[in-house]
């Protein structure tokens, strides 16, 4: 009976209209946001540039959020991620004087030298600006950090302004030494693929924790809008096999086109290490599909079923959208290695594997606990569905007396 269940399910979810919506949404975020694997070469010493690093020392940041304030500021275009996602900010005159005020505070540069220096830097294409705009030397960076939290404010929030964010800026060239040790770890460590994979997670986790909620209430208010929750009810399949096989039905119908999508990743990870001349992990987008992006999948249907059965109503997508706002603004502050107990751990970097394997412990206990809350939620999903079967709740969700 359960097959059965589970099948006809399947097909009802193929002839949902939010179904196709779903689907046509993560394959455009994967392919805007994504894009296409350019693969990885190992460095060559004496080339003319080799990225940049993060560095942590306050002169560097301090220096590199300065060098970036005075661009911005000339150009009047700010780029924030005020909710994870880039927004570019442009500012009237009178936010654009609060700004230049707390730049000459800090620099002893007005608007007019500003421009100049700018205007300098770009017609000699020399490093004029790094040696000129200079923060003044009585600055702490505890007094630098308190300004910027203005400027931030100023912007909107979501800035790399945000003193909890200034390291982000502290950008330095890195050496040879620096892009060879980067690329042996992505080799010896990551076989490439799980570094690939480890991005893919974290760009398919931002939608995975809010777009399955429409599909479940989607599938729930179905019966009720078609009046066939009299017919159901009076059925002999239990209520865990009615509710186990919608379940575990949408669950597979989302994680099915998440693999067939991981398809192209994988062959891309694939050629690049043929190319350098190691075996990938065949397997590290389908290892991170189920054990990172499962568990996402399971709570958000979850959550979807039970509050819906619970109001007849679709206030889940509202509960469900406020809490998926909430944990993409604590994400926002730090994009690679975020974890805590946030439904959507972030790893939005190709590499870094020191830092992953710093936050791994804390990665399993998220996921862990999320798939438990998962499994209560639908649990508890099974338990009213039960009640209102035994007459306990009548069909509009109100309790009724024993009589």
């Amino acid at each position: 009976m359960f097959k059965t269940l589970f099948l006809k399910e399947c097909k009802e979810t193929l002839k949902s209209i939010t179904y196709y919506i779903f689907l046509a949404c993560i394959v455009i975020f994967f392919i805007t946001q994504m894009g296409s694997f350019p693969g990885i070469a190992k460095p060559v010493q004496g080339q003319e540039s080799y990225g940049f690093k993060h560095d942590a020392g306050e002169s560097v940041i301090i220096q590199s959020t300065i060098d970036k304030l005075a661009f911005e500021l000339e150009s009047n275009s700010f780029p924030t991620y005020p909710i994870g996602f880039y927004k570019e900010v442009k500012l009237s005159d009178e936010d654009m004087s609060k700004i230049y005020k707390i730049f000459e505070s800090l620099t002893g540069l007005n608007k007019e030298q500003l421009i100049k220096q700018i205007k300098d830097y770009n017609s000699t294409k020399e490093d004029v600006l790094v040696d000129v705009v200079k923060v003044k030397d009585n600055i702490s960076f505890q007094e630098f950090s308190k300004e910027m939290d203005k400027i931030d404010d100023v912007l909107g929030g979501g800035s790399f302004y945000n003193s909890k964010r200034l390291s982000v800026n502290a950008r330095v060239e890195r050496t040879y030494d620096d892009a060879l040790k980067d690329y042996e770890s992505i080799i010896n460590n990551d076989k490439i693929s799980r570094a690939y994979a480890r991005l893919f997670s974290d760009y398919m986790g931002i939608v995975l924790a809010i777009l399955p909620m429409f599909l479940a209430v989607t599938r729930v208010l179905k019966d009720k809008r078609a009046k066939s929750e009299q017919v159901i009810f009076a059925k002999k399949c239990s209520s865990t096999v009615i509710i186990l096989s919608r379940y575990l039905a949408i669950i597979s119908m989302i994680i099915l086109p998440l693999i067939l999508i991981s398809i192209t990743p994988t062959l891309q990870s694939i050629y690049s290490a043929n190319s350098n001349e190691i075996s990938a992990d065949y397997f590290a987008f389908i290892k991170v599909i189920f054990g990172w992006l499962m568990p996402t999948v399971l709570v958000t249907v979850s959550m979807g079923f039970l509050l819906t059965e619970l109001t007849n109503g679709p206030i889940a997508i509202l509960v469900q959208g406020i809490w998926w706002f909430v944990s993409i603004l604590l994400g926002a502050f730090n994009l690679v290695g975020n974890v805590g107990m946030n439904l959507v751990p972030r790893f939005n970097t190709f590499g870094a594997y020191d830092i992953y394997s710093r936050i791994f412990n804390e990665l399993v206990i998220n996921r862990v606990f999320y798939s438990v809350v998962g499994i209560v939620l639908i649990v508890m999903n099974i338990f009213v569905y039960d009640i209102k079967r035994k007459g306990k709740f009548n069909l509009n969700g109100k309790i009724l007396k024993n009589s």
